[in-house]
Parts: C-alpha cells; structure tokens; sequence
C-alpha cells in the first residue's frame, strides 16, 4: 500500500493584522513578527473546502477519511515559547462545528470524525512576538514519525538480497511525499529509498555519510533520482570516495567525479515535472549494467 504525506505552506491573504511584519522566503517559510496583536487573533489558517467564486482559492487541505488516525506536524519556532496555539475544528455538511482540538506541541494524532465533511487548521497568536514558519504535514498516524523529517529513510526494500545496496536518493515535490511499494518488484536488487524535502535545508550529505559510516557500509550505489539530488551524489563521491556515484546528465554531463551519468528523459505528458516519479526502468537498468561490469 502506498502511504502519502501531505505538505502545506503559508498562504497568501490580505488579513494580516496591523503591525505584522512578514518575510515570505524563496522556500516558502515565513518570518513573522507582530507585537501588537491581541491574544486568540487567528495569525493564519487554511481550509479543506472553499468558494472559489468569493475567496479565489482552491482546497488547502488535503481530503481525510471519515473515522480515520492521523498525524499533524507543524514545522514552526516561536517566541516567546508556549505562545502558539494550533487549532483543528471539524464541520458537519451543514458547515456546523462537531468538535475541535487545540495544541500546543508540534504534532499530534487525531480521528476525522465520521459525519466530517470539512474542516480548518488555524495558527493562533497566545502572546507570541515572533514566528517562523515552515511548513504543515498530515500523513497516516500508522507512518513512523521520522517520515516527518527533511531526510527520511524509507524502510529497507529486498534488504535479504546479497549483493551492493543501492541508496535511491528521491527529491520530494512541493506539496507531497509518498512511499514507493512498487519498487519491491526490482527483487533482484537491495535498496534504502532516501526522500529528501522539497524544503530541505539539511546537510544532507552530512547525513548520508554519518549513516553510511555507522553501517559500516563503503561500496554502496548512491543514485540520484533528480537533478536536484545530482549535487549531494557528487559531494557525497568526495567525502566518500569508495562509493559508486550515479547522477543524471542534467547538472554535469562531463563530470570527472561521477562513476556513471545517466540519461533522463523529460517528461512526455501535459503533467508538471514535479509531480512525475523518478524514471524507474532506466535507473534500475543503469544499476543492472553496474553489476555486470563488475562481475
């Protein structure tokens, strides 16, 4: 089964409170400072349903099943502390509240109620002068809570599997991150999946070179799926130089430090680049042609 994460940023609105002060940066996080505005004032909130004839804006949130757990995280630092309060409310069809939850801490489980038709995540000022804002994250409560990290680490796929492990770098999209169940059908090849957030600011080489060192693990295949990820292969090549490194032929066709530079075809449908997975068959065929070469 394939488990999905659903991300959100800040959005756009023109009812922001006198005196507030807002950073929107090329990530989409925010900095936001106001020391003027009263307690209980809603700072920012997104909705799952919405007139787009009176408010121009689509669906924010992503659809939920009725009776279903969940897990809210909301990537956020504020000042002074314990002076956020983050509130879910949940509304029948006729748009009258059943209930709603608030917090304080960065993420909780909670069940869609059963006659829930829509509801509103709300960021609400509790004295607070200063905010910065990443993004949210609503995923199935089932999913470990290192999915919500800007470098997760898949569970392992064909691990029994004698031969290299193949680490598959994956760019997150804007708004997703998704698991990949279909890759157990490569059975003859051992994988550790590595999703990397669209608003990653990791070192995520760091990260990959402490886990490879840890496991005790130097021959590994390191793929980049995304040209995005191509850099981190390369840096990762030259802290670790026994490594293979992969990349595609879009950052640095003529690299000297890649092992092998494979083609990616653009996309072949009207569907935005962001939202197509990485091109599977060719990178396990590159993986297969490795193998061969070294017997």
């Amino acid at each position: 089964m394939q488990y999905f994460v659903n991300q959100g940023y800040w959005e756009p609105t023109n009812a922001y409170s006198a005196g507030s002060d807002i950073k929107i940066n090329s990530d989409d996080s925010v900095s936001f400072h106001n020391s003027l505005m009263a307690p209980g004032k809603v700072i920012m909130n997104w909705n799952s349903v919405n007139s787009y004839q009176a408010t121009k804006l689509v669906p924010q949130l992503p659809i939920l099943r009725n009776n279903h757990k969940y897990r809210l995280n909301v990537n956020t630092k504020v000042a002074p502390i314990y002076s956020l309060i983050i509130r879910l409310t949940f509304f029948d069809a006729q748009e009258h509240e059943i209930n709603h939850i608030e917090f304080q801490q960065r993420s909780i489980e909670f069940v869609y109620p059963p006659e829930a038709v829509q509801y509103r995540l709300e960021l609400i000022n509790n004295g607070l002068t200063d905010l910065t804002f990443q993004r949210f994250e609503i995923c199935d409560a089932d999913l470990p809570v290192s999915v919500n990290e800007d470098v997760w680490f898949h569970e392992p796929i064909n691990e029994a599997v004698k031969g290299k492990l193949n680490l598959l770098l994956i760019a997150d999209n804007k708004r997703v991150r998704k698991t990949y169940p279909d890759l157990k059908k490569y059975e003859d090849y051992k994988m550790q999946p590595i999703s990397v957030a669209w608003q990653s600011s990791a070192d995520v080489v760091a990260i990959l070179k402490q886990w490879l060192i840890s496991k005790r693990i130097y021959d590994a295949n390191v793929i980049s799926t995304n040209p995005k990820l191509d850099r981190v292969v390369l840096e990762l090549k030259m802290e670790l130089s026994t490594i293979k490194a992969v990349i595609t032929n879009q950052t640095d066709p003529q690299s000297q430090i890649a092992d092998v530079i494979y083609p990616l075809l653009p996309p072949t449908t009207w569907s935005s680049p962001v939202l197509v997975n990485p091109d599977w068959p060719i990178i396990f065929s590159i993986i297969q042609e490795i193998n061969l070469k070294e017997g």
